[in-house]
């Protein structure tokens, strides 16, 4: 079925292609941030869309400029009646909502709103006539299946076929109530979708069906399309972080606050190549959630997100107490919906150890993701001496030292760390790149002085890099074999059908 044809800003966007998708479920980025022309989404819909700028096409925009992952977001609501239907022959939707995005997961919808909240930009302009689900549905005794495809038929080429589209399912709901696990996103190639069609595929959802006379709830799905499919680097990958081979170290970047797409663009501009992992500070707050818009942002930028959890001594009671654990288990659903890699840290303090080790143990234990969530634990150089407790603390996977001065106090503390921890990958980080030390560092870097060392971070300002830095750093980078700026994966284990959860 073909969708109708929606409406463009810019006349000499002449391009109309129609695109046949599968519906099934993953990861997501962003789009344009700066507009050139904009046009209404509809007649009574919040925001503004971009048209592409004229002679340019979707991937003539340049990465570092704007973001290169573009994503199409989509509400449907399915009602009882439809869903009805849709056990006995396929059934034809347009969304309710549909909204090119940039941090899509923050993206709050109500049924009855015209366009979810807040209002972003992007590259292309959209309708919900411009978008068609075609569903049937197969009720199961613990689980539902679905059989569908999109269409998708516009004028401006955000999402294209010969780029490669991720199908993502963001969220769903089921009497108001969130279901989970969803199924993971599919992966479709200019090869896999000819003449405007594909192959229909199936997708499970965890809930099953009443009896077809007690049908009272609707069924809300919020998905996305994501052109081009996502790199195959380490922010892109489902994993869990891997210290570098022998010989070999990573690059990294501390920023003071939380860093803007722009800051973490210019920075890889600058330089060359993006850092490994950006480390950045976030206070820790027992009522909310992940945060996920800020480790989006990270990741579109090309970098592995690094939190350096920051906990007030007068919540360690209550953490170890157990008092906080409905958080810590939404954070851990947030981090494994993130799904590729991230780093979680915490730093030791002042106060009573033994609150401290209760406290960081419990949160280690309770908010765990297996797959893809990496754990450090971070002292100060003043800390090493004292440092033995934390050194052989089990939960811990890396260790972390801030450092300060030069390297010639280092050999000491090196030697107390890969005593009391041999087998523990080691990080570096703390200096400022213009410092006078910082040469002396990545000489004993770059020649293996320290070999337990995997990484290193530069604590930059919200500036970025200074310029004569920046050059220095960017012909390390260039010249010298040791660095990576892309993390490595261990690949997370996913079973093609995502285990039921219990019927509601």
């Amino acid at each position: 079925m073909q969708g109708s044809q929606g409406s463009n800003s810019n006349p000499l966007v002449r391009r109309h292609w129609q695109l046949l998708l599968i519906l099934a479920a993953g990861i997501l980025s962003g789009c344009s941030e700066e507009p050139v022309s904009t046009v209404p989404l509809d007649g009574t819909a919040v925001g503004t869309r971009t048209a592409t700028p004229e002679g340019q096409s979707f991937a003539d925009i340049q990465p570092g400029r704007d973001p290169r992952i573009k994503h199409l977001w989509a509400g449907f609501l399915i009602t009882p009646e439809q869903l009805q239907s849709a056990q006995q022959a396929p059934i034809t939707l347009n969304p309710t909502a549909i909204l090119p995005c940039t941090d899509c997961e923050t993206l709050q919808w109500q049924p009855g709103s015209p366009t979810p909240t807040p209002p972003s930009r992007a590259l292309g302009t959209y309708t919900p006539a411009d978008l068609s689900l075609i569903l049937q549905i197969k009720p199961g005794e613990n689980s539902t299946h679905f059989s569908g495809r999109f269409e998708l038929d516009s004028t401006t080429p955000l999402i294209h076929p010969g780029a490669g589209v991720r199908l993502t399912f963001q969220q769903a709901f089921w009497k108001d109530l969130p279901l989970d696990p969803l199924p993971q996103p599919l992966d479709f190639t200019a090869s896999q979708i000819t003449r405007g069609r594909s192959q229909e595929r199936s997708w499970t959802l965890p809930f099953a069906l009443p009896a077809a006379d007690e049908f009272t709830s609707t069924l809300r799905l919020e998905l996305l399309l994501t052109s081009p499919i996502p790199p195959a680097s380490a922010p892109f990958q489902r994993g869990k972080p891997l210290p570098p081979p022998a010989g070999k170290l990573y690059h990294a970047a501390i920023w003071p606050g939380s860093p803007t797409r722009e800051q973490l663009f210019a920075y890889r501009q600058t330089i060359g190549q993006p850092p490994a992992w950006v480390e950045v500070e976030h206070r820790w707050d027992p009522h909310q959630d992940f945060p996920q818009q800020l480790a989006n942002r990270i990741r579109e930028s090309g970098s592995v997100p690094y939190l350096r959890l920051q906990l007030a001594p007068d919540q360690l009671p209550s953490l170890a107490a157990g008092e906080q654990d409905e958080t810590l288990r939404s954070w851990t659903q947030g981090i494994q919906r993130f799904a590729t890699p991230v780093i979680l840290a915490v730093a030791v303090g002042d106060g009573d150890l033994q609150t401290q080790q209760q406290a960081y143990r419990h949160l280690m234990q309770t908010l765990r993701s297996p797959g893809n969530l990496l754990w450090v634990v971070e002292l100060d150089e003043q800390d090493v001496e004292t440092g033995v407790p934390w050194a052989v603390f089990p939960e811990k996977e890396w260790l972390k030292v801030q450092l300060s001065g030069d390297p010639s106090g280092f050999a000491q503390v090196y030697r107390r760390l890969t005593t009391l921890a041999p087998q523990v990958p080691l990080l570096l980080g703390g200096l400022d790149p213009s410092s006078e030390a910082a040469a002396a560092w990545l000489q004993g870097l770059e020649t293996q002085q320290w070999p337990q060392v995997i990484g290193w971070s530069w604590s930059l300002n919200p500036e970025g890099i200074p310029s004569p830095a920046a050059q220095s750093w960017r012909q390390h980078l260039q010249q010298s074999a040791p660095w990576l700026g892309e993390i490595l994966v261990q690949p997370a284990y996913s079973s093609p059908s995502p285990a039921v959860s219990p019927t509601l």
